[in-house]
């Protein structure tokens, strides 16, 4: 029986790269934090500080996030570990404005003629 330890880690991203229908994360130990792409998405779920699900367009280089992790060894790699993700959590780094948006479609609007 297989014994996989699932943690929660607070780290800095260094690199991240896809290659080999791999989704990479490099933080800045040099520690490898691994998901499978699957049919073009990844297999693990990221949330921001309120609970909600977000696209993984939120995750850059350099950003602090919380990763949830299980070590299991990937039959497809020959690494003697690797992190699996389960699940990142990253901080709200944007806060909408409803009073900004309501300007902006005004603005929309007024200036369409611009790009006609």
């Amino acid at each position: 029986m297989e014994n996989n330890k699932i943690q929660i880690k607070k780290i800095k991203i260094n690199k991240i790269q896809i290659e080999n229908n791999l989704f990479k994360i490099t933080d800045t130990n040099k520690n490898i934090f691994i998901g499978k792409i699957i049919k073009g998405s990844v297999n693990f779920k990221i949330f921001n500080e309120n609970n909600e699900e977000v696209s993984i367009n939120n995750i850059e280089e350099g950003d602090i996030i919380k990763i949830q992790t299980s070590d299991k060894k990937l039959e497809d790699l020959h690494e003697q570990k690797n992190s699996l993700i389960k699940k990142i959590i990253i901080k709200n780094k944007y806060t909408f404005n409803l009073e900004s948006s309501e300007e902006f479609e005004e603005f929309e609007t007024d200036t369409d003629e611009y790009f006609s």
